[in-house]
Protein backbone atom coordinates (compact mmCIF):
# COMPACT_ATOMS: atom_id res chain seq x y z
CA UNK A 1 0.00 0.00 0.00
CA UNK A 2 1.22 3.43 -1.03
CA UNK A 3 2.35 5.96 2.05
CA UNK A 4 0.46 8.58 0.48
CA UNK A 5 -2.39 10.03 2.53
CA UNK A 6 -5.48 11.89 1.28
CA UNK A 7 -6.96 13.84 3.86
CA UNK A 8 -10.35 16.06 2.24
CA UNK A 9 -13.92 17.06 3.32
CA UNK A 10 -16.38 15.08 2.60
CA UNK A 11 -19.48 15.23 -0.07
CA UNK A 12 -23.08 13.93 -0.05
CA UNK A 13 -21.87 11.88 -3.09
CA UNK A 14 -19.54 10.36 -0.38
CA UNK A 15 -22.18 8.91 2.01
CA UNK A 16 -22.72 5.47 1.05
CA UNK A 17 -19.17 4.64 0.51
CA UNK A 18 -18.75 6.78 4.24
CA UNK A 19 -21.15 4.29 5.43
CA UNK A 20 -19.06 1.03 4.62
CA UNK A 21 -16.26 2.22 5.97
CA UNK A 22 -18.25 3.25 9.18
CA UNK A 23 -19.29 0.00 9.65
CA UNK A 24 -16.23 -1.75 8.99
CA UNK A 25 -14.06 0.55 11.18
CA UNK A 26 -16.27 0.28 14.39
CA UNK A 27 -16.97 -3.55 14.70
CA UNK A 28 -14.02 -3.29 17.10
CA UNK A 29 -14.35 0.16 18.67
CA UNK A 30 -14.66 0.34 22.27
CA UNK A 31 -17.66 2.39 23.14
CA UNK A 32 -19.69 0.49 19.63
CA UNK A 33 -18.51 -3.03 21.52
CA UNK A 34 -20.17 -2.00 24.67
CA UNK A 35 -23.50 -0.74 23.19
CA UNK A 36 -23.89 -3.72 21.53
CA UNK A 37 -22.01 -6.62 23.04
CA UNK A 38 -23.18 -10.28 20.95
CA UNK A 39 -20.31 -9.65 17.91
CA UNK A 40 -22.68 -11.14 15.28
CA UNK A 41 -25.63 -8.22 16.13
CA UNK A 42 -23.00 -5.81 16.06
CA UNK A 43 -21.90 -6.82 12.51
CA UNK A 44 -25.67 -7.02 11.45
CA UNK A 45 -26.53 -3.64 12.71
CA UNK A 46 -22.87 -2.10 11.50
CA UNK A 47 -24.25 -3.65 8.52
CA UNK A 48 -27.74 -2.94 7.92
CA UNK A 49 -28.73 -1.26 4.26
CA UNK A 50 -31.85 0.23 5.95
CA UNK A 51 -30.57 3.70 5.18
CA UNK A 52 -30.63 4.85 8.63
CA UNK A 53 -26.50 5.32 8.80
CA UNK A 54 -26.55 6.97 5.23
CA UNK A 55 -29.21 9.52 5.96
CA UNK A 56 -26.99 10.33 9.30
CA UNK A 57 -23.92 10.60 7.62
CA UNK A 58 -25.71 12.92 4.68
CA UNK A 59 -27.22 15.33 7.65
CA UNK A 60 -23.21 15.83 9.38
CA UNK A 61 -21.85 16.33 6.10
CA UNK A 62 -24.45 19.04 5.62
CA UNK A 63 -24.72 20.51 9.27
CA UNK A 64 -21.06 19.45 10.63
CA UNK A 65 -17.57 18.68 9.00
CA UNK A 66 -17.00 15.31 7.94
CA UNK A 67 -13.52 14.66 7.23
CA UNK A 68 -12.14 11.67 4.93
CA UNK A 69 -8.99 10.34 4.87
CA UNK A 70 -7.65 7.64 2.39
CA UNK A 71 -4.70 6.52 0.19
CA UNK A 72 -4.23 6.30 -3.51
CA UNK A 73 -5.35 2.55 -3.68
CA UNK A 74 -8.21 2.91 -0.89
CA UNK A 75 -9.88 6.46 -1.71
CA UNK A 76 -12.39 6.02 2.23
CA UNK A 77 -10.16 4.53 4.86
CA UNK A 78 -11.18 6.83 8.00
CA UNK A 79 -13.09 9.86 8.66
CA UNK A 80 -14.08 12.24 11.31
CA UNK A 81 -17.40 14.03 12.26
CA UNK A 82 -16.43 17.08 13.60
CA UNK A 83 -19.32 19.63 14.79
CA UNK A 84 -18.92 23.58 15.74
CA UNK A 85 -19.86 24.45 19.11
CA UNK A 86 -20.32 28.21 20.07
CA UNK A 87 -20.34 27.70 23.56
CA UNK A 88 -23.91 28.51 23.99
CA UNK A 89 -25.63 25.76 22.84
CA UNK A 90 -28.10 23.90 25.06
CA UNK A 91 -27.60 20.00 24.73
CA UNK A 92 -30.11 18.27 23.11
CA UNK A 93 -32.57 16.53 25.31
CA UNK A 94 -31.80 13.35 26.36
CA UNK A 95 -35.22 11.82 25.65
CA UNK A 96 -36.61 13.90 23.08
CA UNK A 97 -38.63 11.92 20.88
CA UNK A 98 -36.29 12.73 18.01
CA UNK A 99 -33.16 11.21 19.64
CA UNK A 100 -35.16 8.08 20.93
CA UNK A 101 -36.57 7.46 17.67
CA UNK A 102 -32.99 7.50 16.00
CA UNK A 103 -31.42 5.77 18.98
CA UNK A 104 -34.25 2.82 18.53
CA UNK A 105 -34.19 2.65 14.75
CA UNK A 106 -30.20 2.55 14.74
CA UNK A 107 -29.41 0.22 17.79
CA UNK A 108 -32.61 -1.73 18.34
CA UNK A 109 -32.70 -3.54 21.76
CA UNK A 110 -29.82 -1.98 22.57
CA UNK A 111 -31.13 1.64 21.91
CA UNK A 112 -30.77 2.26 26.30
CA UNK A 113 -27.39 1.71 25.91
CA UNK A 114 -26.67 4.44 23.33
CA UNK A 115 -28.86 6.59 24.83
CA UNK A 116 -27.21 6.29 28.21
CA UNK A 117 -23.57 6.85 26.80
CA UNK A 118 -25.27 9.95 24.68
CA UNK A 119 -26.69 11.35 28.30
CA UNK A 120 -23.36 10.50 30.20
CA UNK A 121 -21.29 11.81 27.60
CA UNK A 122 -23.56 15.33 27.58
CA UNK A 123 -23.23 15.78 31.19
CA UNK A 124 -19.38 16.33 30.69
CA UNK A 125 -19.61 17.97 27.76
CA UNK A 126 -17.98 21.78 28.07
CA UNK A 127 -20.27 24.76 28.15
CA UNK A 128 -19.01 28.29 27.63
CA UNK A 129 -16.43 28.34 25.34
CA UNK A 130 -16.77 27.84 21.49
CA UNK A 131 -14.95 24.55 20.72
CA UNK A 132 -14.99 22.02 17.66
CA UNK A 133 -16.47 18.82 18.71
CA UNK A 134 -14.63 15.68 17.62
CA UNK A 135 -18.07 13.13 17.77
CA UNK A 136 -16.24 10.60 15.45
CA UNK A 137 -12.96 9.45 14.16
CA UNK A 138 -12.35 5.74 12.86
CA UNK A 139 -10.29 3.97 10.56
CA UNK A 140 -10.60 0.82 8.47
CA UNK A 141 -8.30 -1.68 10.82
CA UNK A 142 -6.21 -2.09 7.58
CA UNK A 143 -5.41 0.87 7.65
CA UNK A 144 -4.90 1.49 11.00
CA UNK A 145 -1.26 2.48 11.91
CA UNK A 146 -0.46 4.22 8.63
CA UNK A 147 -1.08 8.22 10.03
CA UNK A 148 -4.64 8.46 8.47
CA UNK A 149 -5.97 9.57 12.25
CA UNK A 150 -3.58 12.04 12.86
CA UNK A 151 -3.52 13.43 9.62
CA UNK A 152 -7.25 13.89 9.75
CA UNK A 153 -6.58 15.52 13.47
CA UNK A 154 -4.10 18.01 11.70
CA UNK A 155 -5.68 19.21 8.86
CA UNK A 156 -9.21 20.51 11.53
CA UNK A 157 -6.83 21.60 14.30
CA UNK A 158 -4.41 23.64 11.70
CA UNK A 159 -8.21 25.06 10.72
CA UNK A 160 -9.14 25.65 14.46
CA UNK A 161 -5.50 27.07 15.53
CA UNK A 162 -6.33 29.73 12.52
CA UNK A 163 -9.98 30.81 13.79
CA UNK A 164 -8.30 30.64 17.83
CA UNK A 165 -10.97 28.01 18.52
CA UNK A 166 -10.09 25.21 21.20
CA UNK A 167 -11.13 21.63 20.60
CA UNK A 168 -13.13 18.62 22.61
CA UNK A 169 -13.42 14.81 22.39
CA UNK A 170 -13.91 11.94 24.36
CA UNK A 171 -10.80 9.45 24.08
CA UNK A 172 -12.85 5.67 24.11
CA UNK A 173 -9.12 3.98 24.70
CA UNK A 174 -5.41 4.19 25.63
CA UNK A 175 -4.11 4.17 22.13
CA UNK A 176 -6.32 6.89 21.37
CA UNK A 177 -5.76 9.07 24.13
CA UNK A 178 -2.32 8.25 23.26
CA UNK A 179 -2.55 9.87 19.56
CA UNK A 180 -4.69 13.19 21.00
CA UNK A 181 -2.49 14.05 23.79
CA UNK A 182 0.29 14.15 20.73
CA UNK A 183 -2.08 16.64 18.71
CA UNK A 184 -1.91 18.88 22.14
CA UNK A 185 -5.60 17.42 23.95
CA UNK A 186 -5.14 16.72 27.57
CA UNK A 187 -7.51 15.22 30.14
CA UNK A 188 -10.47 17.17 31.31
CA UNK A 189 -11.85 15.36 34.60
CA UNK A 190 -12.01 11.80 35.61
CA UNK A 191 -12.94 9.48 32.62
CA UNK A 192 -16.52 8.73 32.18
CA UNK A 193 -16.53 5.07 33.31
CA UNK A 194 -19.44 3.57 31.55
CA UNK A 195 -21.38 0.39 33.78
CA UNK A 196 -21.04 -3.44 33.19
CA UNK A 197 -17.36 -3.59 32.97
CA UNK A 198 -17.57 -0.84 29.93
CA UNK A 199 -14.37 1.16 29.04
CA UNK A 200 -13.82 4.23 30.49
CA UNK A 201 -14.62 7.25 28.32
CA UNK A 202 -11.51 10.45 28.95
CA UNK A 203 -13.30 13.72 27.97
CA UNK A 204 -9.93 15.66 26.68
CA UNK A 205 -9.60 19.38 25.70
CA UNK A 206 -7.24 21.48 23.61
CA UNK A 207 -7.19 25.37 24.42
CA UNK A 208 -6.71 27.59 22.13
CA UNK A 209 -2.87 27.52 20.44
CA UNK A 210 -1.01 29.62 18.19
Amino acid sequence: MSDSLIVRPAGVDDAAVIAAALAQASLDEAVVSWVVPDERARRDRLSSDDGTTIEWIRGAISGSTVLVAGTEETSVAGLSVWEFDDGSSVPPEVGSAELTAFFTQAYGEYAPRMALVHELTQRRHPRGEPHWYLQQMVVVPECRGRGLGGAMLGYQLARADADRVAAYLEASSPRNRALYERYGFRPLGDPIDLPDDGPGVQPMWRPVTG
